[in-house]
C-alpha cells in the first residue's frame, strides 16, 4: 500500500516517467530571461488567472485530484488526509504560477490571453465558472442516457469480441481463421470483402 501511496502522489505532481525506480530527479525548471512581449504575455496570463480565480480555487483542485484517485481507489480512503495534507504542502501557488505562465503563454497569444480575462470577468463568465462543473456533469448524464437504449448492441458486440478472443488463444495464439499473427504481433490484415459479399 506504501508503494501504491508513493507511486500515486508521484504520479499527481511529477509524471510517471519521473516515478520509475532510479529514475533521476527531475531538474527544476529554469528561470527564463523574459523579452519584452514575453513579460506581456505573462501579465497577461497572470491577469486572467485573477479573472479565473486560479488561486482560491488551488485547494479545491488538491482535493479534486485525490478525491477521483480515491473514487478509483477506494482502499486509499484513509490516506486521504495524508496525501491532501502533502499535496497542498507543495502544490503551493508560488511553485504552480510560473508553470501555469508558461502552459498559458505557449498555447495562447497576448491577445488572447487578454481577451479571456475581460470575458471571464465579465458577469456571464463569472457564471460560466461557476456552472461549467455542472454543465460537464450534466452533458454526461445526458450521454449516459442516449445510449443507455443501445446497451444490448455494445454487449453483443462486446461478447462477439469475447469469443473471437477465446477463439485465438484456444488456437495457439493464432488469429481468427487460423493463420499466424504476422511479425510484431500483429495480426494479418484481411482482404477486403467481395462486393455484395458480408464481411468475414
Amino acid at each position: 500500500m506504501r508503494s501504491r501511496l508513493v507511486a500515486l502522489v508521484c504520479a499527481l505532481t511529477l509524471g510517471l516517467a519521473a516515478c520509475k525506480p532510479g529514475a533521476p530527479a527531475a531538474p527544476a525548471a529554469p528561470t527564463p530571461t523574459l523579452t519584452p512581449n514575453a513579460a506581456a504575455s505573462a501579465a497577461a496570463a497572470q491577469e486572467l488567472f485573477k479573472s479565473l480565480k486560479l488561486q482560491t480555487s488551488l485547494s479545491d483542485t488538491a482535493n479534486a485530484m485525490i478525491d477521483s484517485e480515491i473514487s478509483r481507489n477506494p482502499g486509499l480512503t484513509p490516506y486521504r488526509e495524508v496525501m491532501v495534507t502533502w499535496l497542498k504542502k507543495y502544490m503551493t501557488w508560488e511553485k504552480m504560477e510560473p508553470e501555469l505562465v508558461r502552459m498559458y503563454t505557449d498555447t495562447f497569444t497576448e491577445a488572447e490571453l487578454k481577451q479571456m480575462a475581460v470575458f471571464y470577468a465579465s458577469p456571464a463568465g463569472q457564471k460560466s465558472l461557476e456552472k461549467l462543473p455542472e454543465m460537464m456533469q450534466r452533458t454526461a448524464m445526458a450521454g449516459a442516457r442516449l445510449s443507455q437504449e443501445h446497451q444490448d448492441e455494445l454487449r453483443t458486440a462486446m461478447a462477439a469480441k469475447s469469443e473471437e478472443l477465446k477463439a485465438a488463444a484456444a488456437a495457439g495464439g493464432k488469429a481468427p481463421g487460423g493463420k499466424a499473427p504476422a511479425p510484431g504481433g500483429k495480426p494479418p490484415a484481411r482482404p477486403a470483402p467481395a462486393p455484395n459479399q458480408p464481411p468475414q
